[in-house]
Formats: C-alpha cells, sequence, structure tokens
C-alpha cells in the first residue's frame, strides 16, 4: 500500500489558529459557511509546499499573534532577549503520513524516517515560518516601546519578509525533540501538491483573450515531455512537431519571397552597406504555444457552421476544464514523481455553474478517475501506430501503466456535492470567537475543524438522512427542526409575520435551513447540532399519554401523565421521566435552551393556567379561537382542549391544514410556543464560541 497523508496540524496561520485536518484515502470534503478558512487551507500548502509565494505578511498571522508579537517586543525592550525568542510567533504546518512499515524499500521517505521504533509506521514533516537565527536584534531593534500598538505592530510586519525564514525538518513521532533538517526538493519528491482553482478562466470573454482550454493542452505537452517513459502525448506532440517543420519550410519560401520585395527600399536606406550580410528569414513554430494561443473548441451547429467554444454553457465547459486539468495533474505526477508519492489535489468549488444533478454525479465519480486516467493513458498507448498487436498488449499497457495515488481535497459550499459525499469524509469547518463581556468587542476569531465521522450517536441515521434528504445544515447560520410538513409549511409563514411586525429582528438576512426531521427522530440530530455548533431550534409535539392504564393511550394535556415525544425526553438526563405537568412549569417563562446553542419548543398555554394543545393543530386552534368557534371567554381548560382537537379533527390533512391558513386571505396568530422560539431564534447572532463547538 502506498503512503497517504492521514493529518496536517496548522498553527498561525489566518483563521486557522489551532487547527487539526485529518484526510482520507480518497476524497476530503471541506464543507461550510464563507470565510471559515476552506481556501486559506490550500493557501498554506501552497506556500510550504508549492513555494509558489516568496513570504507571508503579517496580516497571514493568526489574529491571535497579534499580541504574543507585542509581547515579545516588550520583552525584549526590557532586556530578556531568550524569553522574548520563545514568544515570537511562527507560521507552521505539520504533515503526518503512514506508510507499510513492511514496504523493504522507503523510496522518497527515506529522508524523512529519523526514529529507530521498528513498529512505527508513520513519518512526520514539519514547516515553519519562523524568525531567523540571529535575526533578532534586527527584528525588534529599530522599533520603539510606545502606546500605540497598531503603529508597533505595522512597523514590525514590514520586518517580517526580511527577518523570518522558512525551514523543514523531519520529526520523529516518538520523539518530537528528536528533528533533522531536509531539504525541500526531498519533501516535494515525496508530496507534490495541485492546486484546481475556483477562478478557472471561464467567464473572460474579451476581444482577444486566448481561450483556458488551450492553455491546458500547453501543459499536457510539457508534462509529456518531463515524462521517463514514452507515451502517447510525447507521440502526438512528435507528430504535431513534424507537421509544424513541414509547414515551417512552406513559410519559409514565403517569407523569403516578402524579403526580397522589401530588400530595394532597405538599399535605398544603405543595407546592408559593404561589410554586412544580408539577412534571412525564418518561421519557428512551437508547437506547445501554438496549442496556447490558437487551440480552439467547436461545437457542431447546423449546415456546417460550428459554435465557438464561448457558445456553450459555462457548466459544460467548467466540467470540461476540471477534467482536463485534472488528467493534465496526473499526467504531470505520473511523468515526475515516483510511484511511491503521495499526490494531494486541491479542489475549490467544483459545482461552479453546475446544474445540481451534475454536481451530485461529478462527487461521486471524482475517486473514478484515480483508476480511469491511468487506464485511458494505457489504452491510448496501446493503440498508437506502430504497436503491434495493440488488442493484446493493451492489458499488459494497462498493468504496467503508472499508478496515480491521488489524495483529493475538495472544498465546497454546494449541499449537493455535500449529499453525495461519504459522511465520514466531511470535515467541517466552523469559525469561534472568544466569549465576551456584554458591550465589548468581540474577541478574535478563529477556525476549528470537525471530523464528521467522529460524531456520536446514531451516525449510521445522520449519514442517511442527510445523504437521501438535506446536506445544506452543513452551511447555515442557523437551523430550525420541525416534525411535520404541517410545520415545515407554517413556520416560514410565521417568520414572515413576525419580520412584519418587528423588522430588522429577524432571521431573514441570515441562511438559516428548515428541516423536518419527524418526531421520532429530531433528537438523533442533537450531537451533530453541537458539533456544528450553530443556533438550532426544535420544533416539536408535547405528545402527552396516560401512563395509568394498562394500555398506554394518546390523551389531552390537562389529564396527561407524561410525554411520548423522544425529542423531549432526549433534551437531557433530568427530562427522560419528566411529567407534562413538570414539562409546562419549566417553560412557563422561557423555552429550554441546552449548551446555549440549541432551544427547544413545544405547546404551551397562550395564557398561565390556560388550555394547552398536544399537537401543531390543537395549539393553532386555541391561538385563534374565533377561526374554529371556540369560545374565547373563561371555561374549564380540558373542556377548551377537547374542543380545540375536534375542531381540528374534522378538517383534512395536516398539510391541508397548514396550507389552508398559510395561503388564506384571514389573520391568524402565531402560537406563542413557536413564537417565543422563533424570538429565541432572531436573538441569537449566529457565532459560535468555545463552549458551543466542544
Amino acid at each position: 500500500m502506498p503512503p497517504r497523508l492521514t493529518k496536517a496540524v496548522i498553527r498561525n496561520f489566518r483563521l486557522l489558529r489551532r487547527t487539526e485536518l485529518s484526510f482520507t484515502d480518497k476524497v476530503t470534503l471541506c464543507v461550510g459557511r464563507n470565510n471559515t478558512g476552506k481556501t486559506s487551507l490550500a493557501k498554506l500548502f501552497e506556500f510550504f509546499v508549492a513555494r509558489k509565494k516568496a513570504a507571508l505578511r503579517i496580516e497571514d498571522f493568526s489574529a491571535d499573534c497579534y499580541e504574543e508579537f507585542l509581547a515579545a517586543h516588550r520583552l525584549f525592550a526590557s532586556g530578556e532577549a531568550e524569553q522574548a525568542r520563545d514568544t515570537v510567533p511562527a507560521v507552521t504546518l505539520t504533515l503526518h503520513i503512514s506508510y507499510d512499515k513492511d514496504c523493504g524499500q522507503y523510496g522518497p521517505l527515506a529522508p524523512f524516517v529519523v526514529d529507530l521504533d521498528p513498529d512505527c509506521s508513520e513519518v512526520v514533516i514539519r514547516f515553519a515560518f519562523a524568525l531567523g537565527d540571529g535575526a533578532l536584534k534586527e527584528f525588534f531593534g529599530g522599533v520603539p516601546v510606545g502606546p500605540d500598538a497598531t503603529a508597533t505592530l505595522e512597523q514590525l510586519g514590514r520586518g517580517i519578509p526580511k527577518h523570518f525564514e522558512m525551514s523543514v525538518m523531519a520529526v520523529d513521532p516518538t520523539d518530537e525533540a528528536n528533528v533533522r533538517p531536509v531539504d525541500l526538493a526531498d519533501v516535494r519528491a515525496l508530496v507534490k501538491v495541485d492546486f484546481v482553482e475556483a477562478q478557472r478562466g471561464l467567464d473572460d470573454e474579451s476581444d482577444g483573450h486566448a481561450a483556458p482550454i488551450g492553455a491546458v493542452f500547453e501543459q499536457l505537452l510539457t508534462a509529456a515531455e518531463k515524462s521517463q517513459n514514452a507515451t502517447w502525448l510525447e507521440e502526438l506532440a512528435a507528430n504535431i512537431d513534424r507537421t509544424l517543420v513541414d509547414t515551417s519550410g512552406s513559410l519559409d519560401s514565403s517569407l523569403q519571397k516578402v524579403r526580397e520585395r522589401v530588400a530595394p527600399t532597405l538599399k535605398a536606406f544603405g543595407y546592408p552597406g559593404l561589410a554586412n550580410q544580408e539577412f534571412v528569414t525564418a518561421a519557428r513554430l512551437d508547437s506547445k504555444r501554438l496549442l496556447r494561443n490558437f487551440a480552439r473548441i467547436h461545437y457542431p451547429g447546423v449546415a456546417g457552421v460550428r459554435f465557438p467554444e464561448s457558445y456553450n454553457g459555462l457548466g459544460t465547459r467548467n466540467l470540461v476544464m476540471i477534467l482536463l486539468r485534472l488528467f493534465t495533474c496526473y499526467r504531470d505526477h505520473t511523468a515526475t514523481s515516483p510511484e511511491s508519492g503521495i499526490h494531494l489535489v486541491f479542489l475549490e468549488e467544483p459545482e461552479a455553474h453546475l446544474h445540481p444533478q451534475m454536481q451530485e454525479a461529478f462527487i461521486q465519480r471524482l475517486t473514478y478517475s484515480v483508476n480511469l486516467f491511468p487506464r485511458i493513458d494505457a489504452q491510448m498507448r496501446a493503440t498508437m501506430p506502430g504497436q503491434k498487436g495493440a488488442v493484446e498488449e493493451s492489458s499488459t499497457a494497462i498493468d504496467s501503466s503508472p499508478r496515480w495515488n491521488a489524495q483529493f481535497v475538495v472544498t465546497t459550499h454546494s449541499a449537493h456535492v455535500a449529499n453525495r459525499g461519504h459522511f465520514s469524509d466531511i470535515r467541517y469547518f466552523r469559525k469561534e470567537e472568544d466569549t465576551v463581556e456584554s458591550g465589548s468587542e468581540p474577541g478574535p476569531a478563529r477556525t476549528v475543524i470537525k471530523d464528521l465521522s467522529q460524531v456520536t450517536g446514531d451516525e449510521r441515521f445522520l449519514r442517511k438522512y442527510l445523504t437521501l434528504t438535506r446536506a445544506d445544515l452543513y452551511f447555515a447560520d442557523k437551523a430550525i427542526l420541525v416534525e411535520g410538513a404541517s410545520e415545515r409549511i407554517f413556520v416560514p409563514a410565521a417568520e414572515e409575520k413576525l419580520a412584519a411586525r418587528r423588522p430588522g429582528e429577524t432571521p431573514q438576512h441570515q441562511y438559516v435551513t428548515l428541516m423536518e426531521v419527524g418526531g421520532a427522530h429530531a433528537h438523533r440530530f442533537y450531537p451533530l447540532l453541537k458539533v456544528l455548533g450553530i443556533p438550532a431550534l426544535i420544533i416539536t409535539d408535547l405528545d402527552p399519554v396516560d401512563d395509568h392504564e394498562p394500555k398506554i393511550r394518546k390523551c389531552l394535556v390537562s389529564e396527561s401523565g407524561r410525554t411520548s415525544n423522544q425529542s423531549i425526553r432526549a433534551w437531557s438526563p433530568e427530562m427522560a421521566d419528566i411529567t407534562v405537568a413538570e414539562l409546562l412549569q419549566r417553560a412557563e417563562t422561557d423555552p429550554p435552551i441546552a449548551g446555549g446553542s440549541m432551544c427547544l419548543a413545544y405547546q404551551v398555554p397562550e395564557e398561565p393556567g390556560g388550555p394547552c394543545g398536544r399537537t401543531f393543530e390543537d395549539a393553532f386552534a386555541l391561538a385563534n379561537r374565533a377561526l374554529f368557534g371556540i369560545p374565547t371567554g373563561a371555561a374549564p381548560a380540558e373542556e377548551l382542549e377537547q374542543q380545540a382537537r375536534s375542531s381540528v379533527e374534522t378538517r383534512r390533512s395536516k398539510v391541508d391544514f397548514a396550507l389552508d391558513h398559510v395561503l388564506g386571505d384571514h389573520d391568524w396568530q402565531v402560537p406563542k410556543y413557536i413564537r417565543r422560539g422563533l424570538e429565541w431564534l432572531m436573538a441569537q447572532d449566529g457565532t459560535a464560541t468555545k463552549a458551543d463547538v466542544q
């Protein structure tokens, strides 16, 4: 089994203050709202491994590091140089790579194996961007200590590109103190990183803009040049070059005639003179540059008219571009890297311009490319002109084709992509802030990455539910979980009604997902909601039952003993066997809250001591008595509850019940328990704290 990247530990880079990301063997799916650090993850790998950027700036350090810079500056000014150096923050990336300890040959792993444990099957590589040795005085010396922290940080920031350096160390997994410097070239021999960015140049259709797909063809031929083995791409490039040689000869003759035509004009100005030789013309055509500048994709039209690349939809062009880029990554990796090397491919927002079904199909088939590309490569080599027994040699060619040890890291904002990803492959990026006192400025923000394969509880149910129904929970600011279709229809209408009464206080400007989970299943989401840390409102029913009789039966709230609702019973240990009377008392002033981020809303009386509905329909009728012919005066609670029950039982289905009132012309009131729950949700700012995401 080839080596695999299993974990990355990140320190002090932007929102990734203290973050760990575990990788899957195939596709690691990174989800979360905007500005939670997903793109920063790729940028950090780009800086340390691909080294496309010269240096980091102070803005690239986590916000928490600014105080550390200032503290180190104060220590240096007070003469405590050693402590100052230990306090200066550094950006680090630590890679954990597993391998087969019985592999026999370490290959590109060899420079990184520094442990002496025969049972160890891991190497650790640590990149650091830190203050250089002997640079402490130069970094701090010219910066005076003053009360203006902003000015001090600005001056220190200008010194970071000059005095900070990058280093790479092999770390003993069994002893972190045992390290050995390694060359970046050795790292690149083991780990190759490629990026397919979200901005793929498809939107730029300005005049003179080179077709982006033509540029990809150029990259393919460049990759073929690096290959150590004869490939169909090399043969193709050679055929193109042979054609261009013939074309160049014809061009030479034509250009020479042009030269002869302009020669009299040149002689009139004294060229070439007595000692100079006359110039000759020659055409040099480069196959790769020709592809970049002139290769175009056309689509069949009508009556022989072909449509250019830009006439096709952005979705199709995006898909073609991604597949060509991935194939280029494969060719470049197999041409320059050993078979035992790791190939990490970051694919950013593949859903751009794709319709929902295509998004789902793409993420499902992405892993097929690991085996598909080598097979295509081998089949093309086996069927090139000049191959003997192409059909018989095809299987041999396939077997000898370089394997592609690719691991994909996909960042997405698409619920459709998340729907088709395996639940255990999802990594949830969540931005949290320090809890601060009311009225003060928020503390520094940072990202935590949650491995959803570690979620406790009924993982099988969650995986099935989110795969078959809704995955936009991963991208929401807030969530509302309801029991059935009637609540799913009614709650948005209730939000609009509250918005009209209290403009500016509703969650309309935020991203709120509404999920129908059923009364028997809402509690299964509690562990996941706690991990996600987003404010969540659970709207459920009291479902009172009379447990004094031999056979438990449904009953009115006023005559009930306990609740049969699992969402209520699983809310907390003390509510596992609570009576309905105790539930109503607990929610007399406010609905129950758990962990600061979850609110449980169940039916309560519209007025203290009044009747209470057992379901949504009952509660709606009691909140709107005039609509259902229920007396508005004082009456025994049991009698009013029975009237409400009778008035809704004679109606049509629950969906029709909700639609009749949501779409009807008559005015209605939001039941108290739903109104209080939505008001709680409106008051939440959607920002997680450390406590919310533990």
